[in-house]
Formats: structure tokens, sequence, C-alpha cells
């Protein structure tokens, strides 16, 4: 890659390469890496450099290292029409690629000259390109477009080797199994197919942070359960469960901080070429951090339906919380059960894969099917069925409120919890709905991109990608995933709190004066030994005054 600082000192061109100074003509092309165009012949003189084909091949070899990273999957046919710009037989004149053509080329592959000081060569400026109707190539899987047909006539060996051989993968997908016509077109690692690497350096650099943030409140929260236990009891005891889910659904974002993107989600194949994971389990990282991401938010968005049904049931129905623990074992099996089972579904039919934005891997990045019933489904259920458990007990809280303001019960505690759990449930609730809507967005892009993409093999070869799909939304379903760890801080965000925690720190490693434990009452003993004397028996006065009906004691017969 070295051998790139050349392109430094190609002569700059200060006319238009499409501006004809002079008449010219069609000579066949002769520069050696471009022999093998869609078409033969070239315009000469040509209007960039102004040399003969040879000073031409001179300057196509400065840029030869970049053809081979295959940045971009026409990089080859660009540069070559650039230095041997198409010659239609009939009108000589200078045909070269299209500036949409530049324009995505350079997307892909200036951070590859950026990496080594070099900035985008002056005669590949994007700017000096035409766009249509003008005269210009834009190639495709099948075709070039510009209101004509490439002047080249295939030979006798080409055109049966073309018939005989298999319709495979585009260049920049990687063909995972080239023996069965119904294989996957994997992505190639660190390719650019959907998303260019500055969204990816974006999305991952906010995740990032959000994913810092969101793990720190929810380890918060959970070390403050764990510290003053018998303070939380159900319907807050699921809270705790909810912020150590939270908690360990965020690890894998902070993962870019100690492993590149391909050893996270990349896997190698026979013959040197990587591709992102889909369907297999040979990245232990990739497996890691399915498992994080997948078990414990789908156990998070349980505990979030355990906790509006366990209030729901001490507000609406009245259970006091010794009653909803004695059912506590049900609650653990229906939130940590069904996760469980879900995840189990997805490694038995191999819907693992990683994301090419994120390089996370996790379900539904590639396959829109499994996005719908492993993701969009099972969390739309939670939050509308958890939704009307809180709308229930809310409204039963209500009217606990006004039967007690009527007997003249203060009411304020009742209204503080109402409060926070109001809170807390906004908190919950909105980012949730919001990365469902851009999980849906995702699906519809999906059901486009992975027919064109990943089911490529099965279409005949004919190809054709949709529009590239809004980065930003895919953003902002990453963003709201990393932000309702902020509703369990909200929830135990209180001066009871901040005494736990001062408690804890300074007198959590002091030792406490001993403590007399009384004597239970059946250890203590019947009889008691006095600490007084025994009181006098009481004295009782005559009450007559006639001395003669004065009692006297009779004989006992």
């Amino acid at each position: 890659m070295n051998s790139l600082g050349i392109l430094l000192f190609i002569p700059l061109a200060t006319s238009s390469i499409f501006d004809q100074a002079v008449k010219g003509k069609c000579i066949p092309i002769d520069i050696e890496l471009c022999k093998d165009l869609p078409y033969n012949y070239t315009y000469y003189p040509n209007t960039i450099l102004h040399n003969d084909q040879h000073t031409l091949q001179t300057h196509t070899e400065h840029f030869k290292p970049l053809m081979k990273t295959k940045c971009h999957p026409h990089i080859h046919f660009f540069i070559c029409s650039v230095f041997a710009p198409m010659c239609p037989i009939g009108m000589p004149q200078a045909v070269t690629s299209c500036k949409s053509v530049c324009e995505q080329v350079k997307a892909d592959c200036f951070s590859i000259l950026d990496e080594f000081g070099i900035g985008w060569p002056e005669p590949l400026n994007c700017a000096q390109f035409p766009d249509p109707p003008a005269l210009c190539m834009k190639p495709t899987e099948d075709e070039i477009t510009g209101g004509f047909s490439p002047p080249r006539v295939p030979s006798k060996s080409s055109s049966s080797s073309s018939s005989s051989k298999p319709t495979g993968c585009p260049s920049d997908l990687v063909d995972v199994d080239p023996n069965d016509p119904k294989s996957h077109c994997a992505f190639a690692c660190q390719s650019n197919v959907m998303f260019s690497t500055d969204n990816k350096r974006m999305v991952r650099s906010w995740s990032i942070w959000f994913a810092a943030a969101n793990a720190g409140v929810a380890v918060f929260s959970f070390l403050t359960f764990a510290i003053d236990r018998k303070r939380f009891r159900f319907p807050e005891r699921c809270v705790f469960y909810l912020s150590l889910c939270l908690f360990l659904s965020s690890l894998p974002y902070l993962s870019p901080l100690i492993l590149d993107a391909p050893i996270r989600s990349c896997h190698a194949l026979g013959n040197g070429r990587s591709y992102l994971s889909i369907g297999t389990f040979d990245n232990s990282y990739c497996l890691t951090s399915f498992l994080l991401t997948y078990f414990f938010s789908t156990a998070a968005a349980l505990w979030w339906l355990m906790f509006s049904f366990t209030l729901y049931l001490s507000g609406g129905r009245k259970w006091v919380p010794e009653g909803i623990e004695a059912c506590s074992s049900y609650v653990h099996f229906v939130a940590w059960g069904l996760s469980s089972l879900a995840t189990i579904i997805v490694l038995i039919f191999n819907k693992v894969d990683a994301s090419e934005l994120t390089a996370i891997c996790s379900v539904g990045n590639l396959n829109s099917i499994a996005l719908l019933w492993f993701v969009i489904v099972p969390r739309t259920i939670c939050i509308v069925i958890g939704t009307c458990f809180i709308v229930g007990g809310f409204a039963s809280m209500c009217r606990e409120r006004i039967s007690f303001r009527t007997r003249g019960t203060d009411t304020s505690k009742l209204e503080k919890l109402m409060v926070k759990m109001g809170f807390f449930c906004v908190l919950f609730i909105l980012p949730n709905v919001v990365e469902l809507v851009c999980q849906c967005y995702k699906f519809m892009i999906l059901t486009q991109w992975t027919r064109m993409t990943i089911d490529c093999k099965q279409q005949s070869g004919a190809c054709h990608r949709p529009t590239p799909p809004q980065a930003e939304i895919y953003m902002a379903a990453v963003i709201s995933s990393l932000t309702t760890g902020f509703s369990c801080l909200m929830w135990v965000l209180s001066a009871k709190t901040v005494h736990s925690w001062k408690n804890f720190i300074f007198c959590g490693m002091c030792s406490s004066a001993p403590v007399k434990n009384p004597i239970e009452p059946s250890t203590r003993p019947l009889l008691e030994p006095p600490t007084a004397p025994p009181p006098q028996p009481p004295v009782y006065m005559q009450m007559t005054t006639n001395p003669q009906n004065a009692w006297r004691p009779s004989k006992v017969v």
C-alpha cells in the first residue's frame, strides 16, 4: 500500500476530461490492467495526460494497490474508464463513467487513502464527470447505461465459458458455498454494502457513549437493591432484575474498546476471504455478544411485563407483598424461562447474524423473517400487555386516592408513589416504542435488501440493489435500546437511596456494638427470680361501731 504515495505526483489537469481540444480517433486498448473491460477501443489522445498508452499504463500501475483492495465493486472499471475512456466507433469521443459512479467509489475508497495521508487524486475529481442525459457509463450487473451498447465482440472461448459458468455472488459479497446454488451470499468483512464507513464510525462512537451511560445507571440501580434488599419487595423487586438485564445487554456495545470489528463479527473461509457471520457459531465472540444482547434484552422485556403484572395485583387486586412473594417462583419461571426458550429456538434454527453497522451479533440483522418473529412480535406483545396492566393498576390507585381523601386520610405518600411509577413507566415505554418503530423500518428495508444480497444466487444473478437505508434510523434504534436503564435510576433515586449508600460506604466496614439478644418466649424460664420483696397481704378494717354486734368466730362442727 506504500506505493499509493506515488498518486501524489500524478500531474494535475485543469481542463475537464470531456473537453475535446483536438480531433482524436479510436484505437484498441493497450493498457494491460484494462483489457478486460466491456469495450475494446479507447480515445486517443487521452484528454487527461495527453500521453501515449505506454505512459498511461505506467500511471495506471500506481492505482493497482487500490484496485486490489476491492473497496468498491466497480473500482477497477472506474479507474480504467478514466485512463482508457471508451471510444464509440463511428463518433470518436471520450466516454467515461458518470458522476454518480465516481461519488460511490470515492465514498467507499477514500478512507483507505486517508489512512496513509493521501488525498483523493485530482484526475479522479468527481466534479469533472458528467451526469445523464450527457453521454457517460454507469456499470451494473448486466448493462452499461448511456444510450448505447459497448462495441465489444466476445470471442468464442469467452462466450462458451460464460455460458457454462454458474451464477455466483456479486464481487462485494462472499459465496459461502460455491457448489450450492441456494447458499448465502454473505457480506464481505469490513465491506460497505448497505452503509458507508462514515455511518459505521458515527453509530459505533455514539453507541459506546450511550452504552457506558446505560450500563452505569443500571449497575447503580442493581447495587442499590443489593445493599438494601429488605427495603424493596414485590413489585419493586422486579426492577432489581430488570436493571441487571439492562446492564448485561449493554456490555457488547462496549466491546469496540478492546476488540476490532473483524474479531467480533467475521468468519474466515479456507480461501482466505472473511464475511460477516450468518448462521454459524464458529466465532465465540459473536456467540457471546448474541447471548448478552438477545437473551438479556428479551429477559428485560419480560421483567417489565412481570413488574406491570405484580403492580396490577398489588394495586388492582389488593394483594399483599407476602402473597406475591409466595408466588415469586412463577414470576421467575416466566421471565427467565421464556427468554431461554426464545434463545434456544434461535440457536436451533441458526438465525444468529452480525450487523454490518455495529459489528454486533444478534437476531434479524440480515433476515427480515427472524427480525419479525423473534424481535418485533415478542417485544410488541410485552409492551402492549404490560401497558394494559399498568393502566389497570393506576386506575385502581386513583380510586383508592379519591376514597382516602373523602375520608380525610393523608394521601401524600400514595401520590408520591404514583408520580414515581408514572415517570418510570414513561422512561421505559417511550424508548421501547421508538425502537419498535425503527425495527419496523428495518424490517421493510430487509425485505428488499435480503433478496438482492443474501439470496442473490437464487435470483439468477440479476441483483439490482435498492436505495441504501437511512443510517440515522438504525442509529435511533440502537440508542433507544441503550436508554431504558435511566428508568431504573428514576425508581431508586430518592433520599432513602442516599441514606442507604451513606450507611454502606461509611458503616459497611465498621463493626457495630454488640446487641444483647432478648430471650425468646420459648426459652424464657417460667418463673423468674424476684427483684423486689413480695407484697404484704391486705389488711381489712372492721366496719361496725356496735361492740355487741361485733363479729365473733363461730365454732366449727
